[in-house]
């Protein structure tokens, strides 16, 4: 059966409302397969990228997802929605570099886009690494970085039984 335009946005408004499982059904009878659907509408721009989200979300396999959400980028790179998905997708996959340099990329075509702003503020800002010469990642920085967040939320409790 052809997919037509209506099939693909009941799709993208399934995966909207969060119902990622049905989203990804739709899509997969829709696509047929993860490996290069083929593009015949604007509209299967979004597809893509909302079909990346359900196969990162439902699935866990980052690079379809990943591939899927830059092909929509590559078709659309106008739509914020697809850098949105991407870092969505980075998030889930516990690439937050990844999904920080995705929603930047996005606030660099659409600065004022709300929903991108709103993406940016959900990821926060790291704290500098405690020893900064050393990688973020070098077993002296995450220990005392653990050590300064239990700090923080020892405080934060203490706080809350004072008020």
């Amino acid at each position: 059966m052809p997919r037509t335009p209506q099939d693909i946005e009941r799709a993208i408004q399934t995966a909207k409302e969060e119902d990622f499982l049905r989203a990804l059904t739709q899509f997969a009878d829709i696509y047929g397969t993860e490996d290069s659907p083929p593009i015949q509408s604007p509209k299967d721009a979004a597809g893509l990228s909302y079909f990346g989200l359900c196969l990162a979300l439902v699935q866990k396999k980052w690079k379809p997802a990943i591939d899927l959400c830059k092909r929509a980028i590559d078709l659309e790179f106008y739509n914020p929605d697809h850098y949105i998905n991407l870092t969505r997708v980075y998030v889930a996959a516990g690439n937050r570099k990844k999904a920080l340099e995705t929603v930047e990329s996005g606030l660099r075509v659409q600065p004022e886009d709300e929903a991108l702003l709103r993406t940016r503020r959900s990821l926060g800002v790291r704290a500098r690494p405690a020893v900064p010469f050393l990688d973020r990642s070098h077993p002296v920085n995450v220990t005392l970085g653990q050590a300064r967040h239990a700090k923080k939320v020892a405080e934060r409790q203490q706080k809350k039984k004072k008020t």
